[in-house]
């Protein structure tokens, strides 16, 4: 869950039919897609600017803790939980918004890569706007 403090940014998805499983719910992999719209829209708002390629996802986690089918909206919450020399991490919830329960958590690292591919320093201008926004996990 978000340090009630720190800068969280939501954005809200609309579950969709082609988001469901043969079993009727949202497959475990398209979560990763709704954290990605909440990782965008997180740098987005901290104003990093980034290059096409700039960086990779080197690991990802998550935990499904309750069903979702369609027709239900997410609120779906990203913050930085750490910056380090070459690479950030984040992490994310979904929380859905007809009764407020949690369905799924994670996490993902970036690092940044320089033009060859390589990682690389964090350049300052996105060192210090993720430094700015830093949050631990509760």
């Amino acid at each position: 869950m978000a340090d009630p403090g720190a800068p969280v940014t939501v954005v809200e998805v609309a579950v969709r039919s082609t988001d469901m499983d043969a079993d009727g719910v949202v497959n475990n992999a398209v979560f990763f897609m709704y954290f990605e719209q909440a990782r965008l829209a997180h740098l987005r708002r901290l104003g990093v600017k980034w290059r096409p390629g700039a960086f990779a996802i080197a690991a990802t986690q998550g935990r499904f803790l309750a069903p979702v089918a369609y027709p239900e909206t997410l609120a779906v919450r990203a913050w930085t939980t750490r910056v380090g020399r070459t690479s950030f991490e984040l992490a994310y919830e979904a929380v859905r918004t007809s009764d407020g329960v949690r369905v799924a958590e994670g996490s993902s690292v970036q690092v940044w890569l320089d033009g060859d591919g390589q990682a690389a320093p964090l350049p300052e201008a996105v060192r210090r706007a993720l430094e700015s926004s830093l949050s631990s996990r509760a």
